[in-house]
């Protein structure tokens, strides 16, 4: 057989297991999504605020912040030691069975977490295991799909991811006068619904070379990637650090903006808050796949993220003028069709800037430490600003980076 039909035949192969992969890269992050929406969306906020609503903005910011430190970090060691893996159930496989049962196991663990302190730590240890689960799993799309279709791959893990959000924030919101139950509910869905799809993401390892041999110093090394060598990494990077700042500095004091800034007290914003989210998915869902449908029809992804990311940005301008129940709703739905649009085909333009395929789950745990590096910050600046000058400071700041974030995605020649 020539080299071109055994090249056709791996690709036949490939095409004839994408039904099964995609059920599972849809679901596995649909079932995590949910968890940790759901657990960090209501579960946690609520539980800061019974501990001490004094100092609640603060100390969240402090949880927030904790959890997503522990995920910048996390992310890439988990993408890279997947690459490095060898053996019968493939590279990826093996670390995302562990992490989800370790979102399993530390989501039930949170219910007896009854204060601030073991609420962090433990809440940390949870993103941790999520980052094993999500950093992974990203990297099986370059693994395993044409460039020409990532659009489409893009949006659909975007749907796992955001779907997976309404249905754990619903979840939450029925469980926000009795915790304990609802840590122990999300326990059981992430392992539940994520276990039995878990063998789809088994790779073909028949024609997997063996891990190079590296030293500690020589894989600490491998995380450095120079900006000036791979300008386009890097300006991909910085994009998705100042909208994930921008997006998640209003997202995760979302409950808090409702209680104070919209002025409702924490019984009404707990049955606000899953409304506004389902709306604004049901918005993020509905651009998601056209954008991706369209970007890989188009074989273009700049155009559709800086209308994205200037969509976001205009979101902020509604609740400085009116902090109302409506105007809070329709915000965060503009929102949800700009970061719709924006993840569909930004996931997709990362994959296309990697400086290795063979090194993909590194490299793309890089990019995601800017997604990771910004939720960090996201809190902290958050919590800065609204101790300055109040919500309306934290609606301007969000809007100009977002916009920057469009401005950032002007320098990326290699992808159209």
């Amino acid at each position: 057989m020539s080299t071109t039909d055994s090249m056709a035949a791996s690709v036949t192969i490939k095409a004839q297991k994408l039904g099964p992969y995609i059920a599972g890269f849809l679901g596995i992050q649909l079932f995590i999504s949910a968890a940790n929406s759901g657990i960090g969306g209501l579960l946690i906020p609520n539980r800061i605020a019974i501990l001490d609503d004094a100092n609640k903005v603060a100390l969240l910011g402090v949880t927030a912040g904790a959890v997503a430190a522990v995920s910048l970090i996390a992310a890439p060691v988990w993408g890279m030691l997947s690459d490095r893996t060898r053996g019968r159930f493939g590279r990826r496989m093996p670390w995302i069975l562990a992490g989800v049962i370790g979102v399993s196991v530390f989501a039930a663990s949170l219910a007896f977490a009854n204060d601030i302190l073991a609420t962090i730590i433990l809440f940390a240890i949870f993103g941790m295991f999520v980052a094993m689960v999500t950093s992974p799993i990203s990297a099986t799309m370059p693994d395993r799909t044409p460039v020409s279709k990532r659009g489409l791959f893009s949006a659909i893990a975007g749907i796992g991811v955001f779907v997976g959000g309404i249905i754990g924030n619903i979840i939450a919101s029925v469980f926000t006068s009795n915790l304990f139950a609802g840590f122990i509910a999300f326990a059981i869905i992430a392992l539940a619904g994520s276990l039995p799809l878990i063998g789809t993401m088994r790779e073909d390892t028949s024609d997997r070379a063996a891990a190079p041999k590296t030293t500690f110093v020589e894989m600490l090394r491998a995380f450095w990637v120079s900006p000036r060598k791979y300008p386009d990494f890097f300006w991909a990077f910085v994009a998705r650090l100042v909208i994930v700042i921008g997006f998640q500095s209003v997202i995760s004091f979302q409950l808090y903006i409702l209680t104070d800034y919209v002025g409702l007290d924490l019984a009404e914003a707990n049955s606000v808050y899953p409304i506004a989210v389902i709306l604004a998915t049901v918005a993020l869902v509905l651009a998601l796949v056209p954008a991706g449908i369209i970007s890989d029809r188009i074989g273009r992804r700049k155009p559709i993220v800086i209308v994205s990311a200037i969509i976001v940005a205009a979101s902020t301008i509604p609740p400085l003028i009116a902090p109302t129940i409506p105007v809070a709703i329709i915000s965060l739905t503009i929102a949800g069709i700009g970061i719709g649009g924006y993840l569909a085909v930004d996931q997709a333009l990362m994959t296309q800037v990697l400086p290795s395929n063979d090194d993909a789950g590194k490299d793309l745990g890089i990019l995601n430490i800017a997604q990771q590096g910004g939720a960090v910050l996201a809190p902290v600046f958050a919590a800065i600003m609204i101790s300055i000058a109040g919500y309306q400071g934290l609606y301007i700041f969000a809007g100009v980076l977002s916009a920057l974030s469009a401005l950032a995605v002007l320098p990326i020649r290699s992808v159209r």
